[in-house]
């Protein structure tokens, strides 16, 4: 997971090696004469006398093909821009800055593979995971918040039971409560699954600001933590 190229803003000139979600070995590249920008209505008064490019705001929509000769699937996406200074070597060697346009994707279709999910883990992990996938760039709290699903549903096929029964009623039991009843073979697991559990709450509040509390690191830090351990379709049920 190459996490500057999901996260650095890129130009028409340097675009990001963006991995094919289909075939997983080709790399996505802009398909020519697709690139669409717009500078949003706000962005639009040049004439204000305090006027500077870096005022500038756009939205985009393009599409990438994989420059895999054997798959050449083709990718949608759609996101926001703005001028930065860029920066590049002129032809006497010195460094120039110069004003730029840059973007950020907020949406892929079909979505990015951010995490090699095990053929054999059951669906009910793998749906979440992927909905996680399709959620990131747009919202990493919600993308956060998937991944702690997919960790609750992990449990459940662990056989971890998700209810206490008291007076033949139902009461259901915490996740950090499940995460405790983990056996102690799975002492492994239990700080990972923590782990992901404190960024997946932390992906549902906003600081003071009213901004999320979360950051797309944060979110590749949860898909490390759920790649680094056992793989989900090697893991035993418990008896």
């Amino acid at each position: 997971m190459d996490r500057k190229a999901l996260i650095l803003p890129f130009s028409l000139s340097r675009s990001p090696d963006w991995v094919c979600p289909t075939c997983g070995r080709g790399i996505l590249r802009l398909k020519k004469d697709t690139f669409f920008r717009e500078e949003r209505r706000h962005s639009r008064n040049h004439s204000h006398e305090a006027w500077e490019p870096e005022w500038i705001e756009y939205v985009y929509s393009c599409l990438l093909e994989c420059n895999n000769d054997q798959c050449k699937e083709i990718v949608c996406s759609s996101g926001v821009g703005a001028v930065d200074a860029g920066e590049y070597e002129d032809q006497n060697g010195d460094w120039v800055q110069e004003p730029e346009d840059f973007f950020r994707p907020k949406f892929f279709e079909p979505h990015l593979v951010l995490l090699v999910i095990p053929t054999k883990c059951p669906e009910s992990i793998s749906a979440p995971l992927q909905e996680s996938f399709r959620l990131f760039f747009a919202s990493p709290g919600a993308a956060s918040n998937h991944v702690r699903i997919a960790i609750e549903e992990l449990l459940t096929d662990l056989k971890v039971r998700r209810f206490n029964v008291s007076g033949g009623k139902r009461s259901f039991i915490s996740l950090h409560q499940r995460i405790t009843l983990l056996p102690a073979k799975y002492a492994t697991l239990k700080d990972m699954i923590l782990a992901i559990k404190w960024l997946g709450n932390a992906g549902s509040h906003s600081d003071a600001d009213g901004k999320p509390s979360i950051s797309m690191d944060d979110v590749m830090d949860s898909y490390e933590l759920t790649q680094a351990r056992q793989p989900l379709n090697k893991i035993e049920p418990l008896e």
